[in-house]
């Protein structure tokens, strides 16, 4: 599976939590939101800092300096809230597809609210999948 064909099925299935997806699929789409995520934020901070009165969501972050905490600006514009409000449900569809793939329910995604489930889950997503067919259906790869 290609990049483009990745982007194309997670988009398709973005509401499909029932089956599996490839490691290909899982990680040339995470590849793609990480293009896109800082192209988008890229361009904010350029007309960000370009015009005046540029409408910034949200700011956020402290600094430390000269002895006292001083505010610092990370802007957060509304194609960055676009973005993410976009890519949300498909990103959580394609985890969980991901996680069936290794013989898993993708509920494991509710340890994200655990500092080592975190680091669990990622792991878990790295790993090639377990059976040629399991619970969640045939291996996408043997399908192909």
């Amino acid at each position: 599976m290609n990049i483009k064909e990745s982007c194309v099925s997670v988009f398709i299935n973005w509401n499909n939590f029932s089956e599996r997806a490839c490691r290909s699929e899982f990680w040339y789409f995470c590849l793609t939101l990480f293009i896109a995520g800082f192209l988008i934020s890229f361009t904010e901070a350029i007309l960000y800092a370009a015009i005046e009165g540029f409408p910034m969501i949200l700011t956020y972050g402290m600094e430390f300096r000269d002895q006292e905490w001083q505010s610092v600006r990370n802007p957060i514009g509304p194609l960055t809230l676009i973005f993410n409000v976009v890519i949300l449900l498909p990103s959580i569809s394609v985890t969980s597809r991901r996680l069936q793939d290794r013989g898993i329910s993708g509920w494991w995604q509710l340890s994200y609210f655990t500092i080592v489930g975190v680091f669990v889950i990622f792991i878990l997503l790295m790993l090639p999948s377990k059976d040629d067919e399991n619970k969640w259906g045939r291996n996408p790869l043997l399908d192909a």
